[in-house]
């Protein structure tokens, strides 16, 4: 019989090991599929030896904050200038008292800025352009009780330019390849959206249709 020439602290820790390691990977899948494991995984594997600055993301995204003012006091027009935002820039608040959600809006897509905030997809129209405005967000984080939303409830969204209200006329579910919902329109309408609550399928989608009620520019 082969000798075991493994020291017997060594025997001892291996089965503790191997229950920790199993167990963060079953943490890991109850955060949320394939996105959230992969930013995992990336802070663990990251060489810390690397550095970059603080307003780049690990890609060199370059990602600008803004300093949005959610309590404008000042002069409001029915009509207005939209500022066009750059991509990677946090260029809105979305909020929602209902939800108790107050949260960034970048313009763009990616997992460096979905980490950061709610994004503001470039195939749709900006904040208070004409069309359909689609917004989305993780659903482990800033969109988390999303699903609770109702009809009738108001999402404000804050800009440097102006604030718009909107008030949710229909409640949607759909797969990720249904891509109606996301598509431009006539009238001016705001989507929101995150991914459906499920350990094992990130395909599902749920969010809602608002309707503008008012638009106030500054």
């Amino acid at each position: 019989m082969k000798k075991n020439n493994m020291p017997l602290f060594a025997q001892l820790l291996m089965p503790v090991m191997i229950t920790i390691l199993c167990g963060g990977i079953i943490f890991l899948f109850s955060i949320r599929p394939y996105e959230k494991i992969k930013t995992y995984l990336n802070i663990i594997f990251m060489d810390n030896s690397v550095s970059q600055p603080s307003e780049y993301g690990m890609s060199g995204l370059n990602i600008k904050e803004m300093d949005i003012d959610t309590e404008y006091t000042g002069e409001l027009h029915n009509e207005g200038e939209i500022i066009y935002p750059e991509y990677a820039t946090q260029y809105a608040i979305i909020e929602c008292k209902s939800l108790d959600m107050y949260v960034p809006v970048y313009f763009g897509t990616g997992a460096e800025l979905l980490e950061k905030g709610a994004c503001n997809s470039p195939s749709s129209a900006v904040i208070g352009d004409k069309g359909n405005t689609v917004i989305s967000a993780h659903v482990n984080t800033f969109f988390h009780n999303l699903s609770e939303i109702n009809i009738g409830d108001i999402i404000t969204l804050y800009t440097e330019y102006g604030k718009f209200t909107y008030s949710v006329s229909e409640i949607i579910n759909f797969n990720s390849t249904d891509k109606s919902y996301l598509q431009m329109t006539e009238e001016n309408i705001l989507t929101v959206y995150t991914c459906q609550k499920d350990l094992f399928s990130s395909y599902d989608r749920i969010g809602a249709i608002c309707t503008l009620d008012k638009q106030e520019f500054y």
